[in-house]
């Protein structure tokens, strides 16, 4: 039986001394705000293609965001969110195998009326042995002159107002949902696009400008933040707002806002081609975190062994005789 004694002290026998989970990759913290106390691997654009390697058996919780749509141009609808996958608690079990990680970039660099919104691009884990988890990037929001439709992806972009383009799905369909659907354009009382979807929620479809889809909050890095918002729809005189939790905002006065989260869609833009282009999506992320250990335990803590009379200090997640 293990006995908890003051200063961070321990006892028990060599089989009950706790096995602590480790793995390399990424950017690692340590999330002090739960107990036990958490590892925190995060992956960001510049390291997609790295590994997430465990040393030994064990269960993590996973977030995996992909690159959000960019808005598209002229009464444009707005970028879809990249697709969110979560778990929600530790309960996926890895093994001491390489797991590679990409994290899609957000949809940029479409600025021509006649080409809906960028795509953003998808983000996975995928070991090299088990279930692999994908994302899907975002759909880009529909343009005035051709491509009116938004595109489909982890939520769909929006349609455009000018043409009564038809908002776009999230596509695949996956149990639980990675997003939701566009809404659509609309001419009427003038051109407005359609919101797009957010992972929380459909883009939205209304005279004044469809508003994106809300995003989605978690709180697997140890600060509560939302993912995964639909950019909002442009317009001629009106436009929509960005989903709640960092989607872009439509315009009808100038170019698309950008996304300001991971993962959402960029807004609309006003009436009109030339530079008005629309908003960027934002890049996606992954993050994989887990308990250290079955109990709550700190650099310094001792652990005596009751059956071999040794002693054992942690320190930076390894234990040392001393």
């Amino acid at each position: 039986m293990v006995d908890y004694l003051a200063g961070n002290r321990i006892r028990g026998t060599n089989a009950e001394r706790p096995v602590l989970a480790s793995a390399t990759g990424g950017t690692i913290t340590t999330n002090t705000s739960v107990t036990p106390n958490r590892t925190v691997h995060t992956f960001l654009l510049a390291q997609t293609g790295t590994n997430f390697t465990p040393a030994s058996a064990f269960n993590v919780e996973y977030l995996v965001v992909a690159g959000g749509g960019q808005g598209g141009q002229s009464n444009a609808g707005g970028g879809g969110a990249g697709g969110y996958l979560a778990n929600g608690s530790a309960n996926h079990g890895v093994t001491a195998q390489n797991y590679t990680i990409t994290v899609g970039g957000k949809g940029s660099g479409v600025g021509s009326i006649t080409v809906r919104g960028g795509a953003g691009s998808n983000s996975s884990i995928v070991p090299t042995s088990g279930t692999s988890f994908i994302s899907t990037g975002g759909g880009g929001g529909g343009s005035e002159s051709a491509q009116q439709d938004g595109g489909d992806g982890g939520s769909g972009g929006g349609g455009n107002g000018y043409g009564n383009g038809s908002g776009g799905s999230s596509s695949p369909v996956t149990v639980p949902v990675q997003g939701y659907a566009g809404g659509n354009g609309t001419q009427t009382n003038g051109w407005r696009g359609g919101g797009g979807g957010g992972s929380a929620s459909a883009g939205q479809t209304t005279s004044q400008g469809g508003v994106g889809g809300s995003g989605t909050q978690n709180d697997i890095s140890g600060t509560n933040t939302y993912y995964s918002a639909g950019g909002g729809g442009g317009g001629y005189t009106t436009s929509g707002a960005g989903g709640t939790g960092g989607g872009g905002n439509g315009s009808h006065t100038t170019t698309g806002g950008h996304a300001t989260t991971y993962g959402s869609g960029g807004g609309g833009s006003k009436n009109g081609g030339g530079t008005n282009a629309g908003g960027n999506g934002g890049d996606g992320i992954v993050i994989i975190s887990y308990p250290i250990s079955s109990i709550n335990l700190v650099d310094g803590s001792i652990f005596y062994e009751t059956d071999t009379n040794k002693s054992y200090v942690l320190s930076s997640n390894v234990w040392s005789e001393l």
